[in-house]
Formats: C-alpha cells, sequence, structure tokens
C-alpha cells in the first residue's frame, strides 16, 4: 500500500521532535519515547550525571534504529533524555522515586540530581506540561483520527537487566515483543496473540544471522509491559505492540567507540534495514 493519506501533525519545539508524515508507505504509527540524551534546559547545571550516563541510559540509538523516514505514516520521538521526562510513565507518577516521571537516581542508583536541586511542585508541572503532554496529545490526535491500522512502540533494552528490572542480572534476548498491559487487577492483550507470533517470526528471519546473546534470540514476553504508553493506547481498536532491541547488536566492540560515543552509522543502517524489513513483511502478511 502506498501514498497513504493521514493528517499532518507536526510539533518541533522544546527537544520533543513530534513529526506525523502526511503521507506514508504504510498506516503504522511509531512511538520512541526513549531515545533522547539532552538535559531540559531548565535543567541544565542541576544534574549530577554525566554525558556517559544519559547517552547508556537511554534507549541508546532507538530514535535512529527505528527511523523509517517515509515508509510509515508518523513517528514521534523525543531528544530529552528519560532521566528528566519519562514519556513512558503517567505524569501523575511524581513521588515514585527512581521510576516516576521524574527521576531521582539513574538505573544504577547514581543520584541524577545535585544536592537539593530536585525540581520543585512548580517546576515539575511546567516540565509536564511543556515535555509529557505535546507527545501524549499527538498519540491521541492521530490514534483517534482513525488513519493508522498499527501502532508500534519501539525501543532498545540493555542486554542484561539493570538492578532495578523485573530481570536484574539476567541475559536478554536480541528482540523482545511486548503485547500485554494491566488492566486494574487483571491483564489484556494489545492486540491478537496471532499478530505477536507473526512478527516474532519475520523478525527472527530477518535477523537469523546475529548471535550477540546467550539468552533465547527472539522472545514474545509472557508477561505484563511496566510502560504507560502501551498501556494507555493500546486498549482501543488498533492493534499495539512493543518492540525491544538489544543494543548488543551495535554497544559493541566492533561497532561502538567508547571514548567518542559514537556507534557506526553503517551498522545502524544495516539494522534498521532488516528490521523494516520483518515490519513490512509482517504488515503484508497480516493488514493488507
Amino acid at each position: 500500500m502506498t501514498g497513504y493519506a493521514i493528517p499532518c501533525y507536526i510539533l518541533e519545539e522544546n527537544g520533543a521532535i513530534l513529526t506525523v508524515k502526511k503521507k506514508g508507505h504504510l498506516p503504522i504509527l511509531v512511538v520512541i519515547p526513549h531515545g533522547g540524551c539532552r538535559v531540559p534546559e531548565e535543567l541544565s547545571g542541576y544534574e549530577a550525571v554525566t554525558r556517559f550516563d544519559l547517552f547508556i541510559q537511554s534507549d541508546t540509538c532507538a530514535n535512529e534504529l527505528f527511523s523509517f523516514g517515509e515508509r510509515v505514516a508518523g513517528t514521534l520521538d523525543t531528544d530529552i533524555s528519560r532521566l528528566f521526562i519519562d514519556l513512558d510513565r503517567p505524569y501523575t507518577a511524581l513521588q515514585s522515586g527512581r521510576d516516576g516521571v521524574i527521576k531521582k537516581t539513574t538505573l544504577y542508583g547514581k543520584p541524577l540530581f545535585r544536592e537539593e536541586l530536585f525540581p520543585d511542585e512548580i517546576a515539575i508541572p511546567n516540565l509536564v506540561k511543556r515535555y509529557w503532554l505535546p507527545f501524549h496529545d499527538a498519540i491521541k490526535n492521530i490514534v483517534t483520527s482513525g488513519s493508522v491500522r498499527l501502532i508500534l512502540e519501539c525501543h532498545t533494552i540493555m542486554p542484561v537487566g539493570p538492578a532495578v528490572s523485573r530481570d536484574p542480572g539476567k541475559p536478554r534476548p536480541l528482540v523482545m515483543i511486548e503485547h500485554l498491559a494491566p488492566r486494574g487487577k487483571s491483564v489484556s492483550s494489545t492486540c491478537d496473540p496471532s499478530l505477536v507470533r507473526g512478527l516474532v517470526e519475520q523478525l527472527e528471519k530477518s535477523l537469523s544471522g546475529e548471535e550477540e546473546t546467550i539468552a533465547e534470540k527472539f522472545v514474545a514476553s509472557p508477561d505484563p509491559s511496566g510502560g504507560f504508553i502501551l498501556a494507555e493506547y493500546g486498549v482501543g481498536k488498533i492493534p499495539m505492540v512493543r518492540i525491544g532491541v538489544s543494543r548488543a547488536l551495535f554497544l559493541n566492540d566492533a561497532h561502538f567507540n567508547f571514548e567518542y560515543l559514537k556507534v557506526d552509522e553503517l551498522r545502524i543502517r544495516h539494522l534498521r534495514g532488516l528490521i523494516w524489513s520483518a515490519v513490512e513483511k509482517f504488515y503484508t502478511k497480516y493488514f493488507s
């Protein structure tokens, strides 16, 4: 399917880069909430973390890896670090410590802010209004427009679960697909299970030559996601899945320069091509 029309919602302001194309190859919305590494200008100088911390604790290279351009209907991403505004947490999660919408520590327990400089009750609502709300308003507008048929929430994941995760110290797969979200005391699927199996199958075929894990390579998670986005927008009629691709595929000796925090662009381009090939074949099989 080509030339699929979609209303245009574009906001490029204050680090939130929300770009939805007027036309795309496939009516897919790509949401990338954690790809940014930048400190919000309001908090510049307050942070107690290094450039390396910001780089490694983002979804490193997610913005580039899942940038499918005109081949999809739209892409929503941000250049702001998840540590300062986590778009995958509810804005009401203000005092949740390590895992709130504004973090107090990194994933490894390092203080995020210099002493006594955590944002106050005036700064926090302003940060939410400036960075969190426009991102989610854009998702809502696009979803309710009826112009997309599939939502992909895209992440890159650490090769081994960090201490604060649900899988601390455990090797992770190359690709993890999530489609379960909590609904009160129960759990529901954000798409038909056949779609999950189909996407896993296509990604496995496309990435079959990759070896950078000792765990099972391609997994459909049996556990509900802890993310807000999947739970919030996976409840409607549009199928939605969350894709996690391991950073072991590019944060390694062959493709990553530690001193300059640079990842081989050719490697990212290659992986993006493989992922897109899988997504395109999956969509053609299940939605055309």
